[in-house]
């Protein structure tokens, strides 16, 4: 969910028992690789090794794209940056996330 599930919320969240595991804000992938920024912005937890919340849970970062082969070259720089997996997003039905009439 965009805007909504930040390192904050992912922080607050995690504190209380239950959670197995976290996921990122998506990162919107179109056509091109992106910058290691973008990554950190939306992942900062990126920045420690180990990849979770302050608490331990794993963060996984999402991905959002229809081009296999942009979403492969973002997933390969997610992986490099030091993520512990991937979820892949291939879309959502509301048309503001897809962007599409």
């Amino acid at each position: 969910m965009e805007g909504v599930i930040d390192a904050v919320t992912r922080e607050l969240l995690t504190v209380t028992p239950g959670f197995d595991w976290t996921v990122t804000e998506f990162v919107r992938v179109v056509d091109a690789r992106l910058p290691p920024r973008v990554f950190y912005k939306h992942c900062p937890e990126l920045a420690h090794d180990q990849v979770a919340t302050p608490s331990g849970i794993p963060v996984h970062l999402q991905l959002l794209g229809a081009d296999p082969v942009a979403l492969a070259a973002n997933a390969r720089q997610a992986l490099t940056l030091g993520a512990r997996s991937i979820d892949l997003n291939f879309g959502c039905p509301a048309k503001l996330v897809n962007r599409r009439p």
